[in-house]
């Protein structure tokens, strides 16, 4: 086995950079969450607004 100096431990790069299946998934689907949740809040706010909101009693 080799061993390496200072230099060459430096310039060792590892690991995956790109995106994998459950990465993009996983992405996809809190995007989804996101366009969701505003969407149900724009409503909330339209409906509060106009006054046909559903009373809490």
């Amino acid at each position: 086995m080799k061993r390496l100096n200072n230099k060459e431990l430096k310039e060792i790069k590892g690991g995956s950079s790109s995106l994998t299946s459950s990465m993009i998934n996983y992405i996809g689907d809190l995007i989804d969450i996101l366009i969701s949740a505003g969407r149900k809040l724009g409503s909330s706010i339209r409906r509060i607004g106009s006054g046909n909101a559903c009373p809490l009693d």
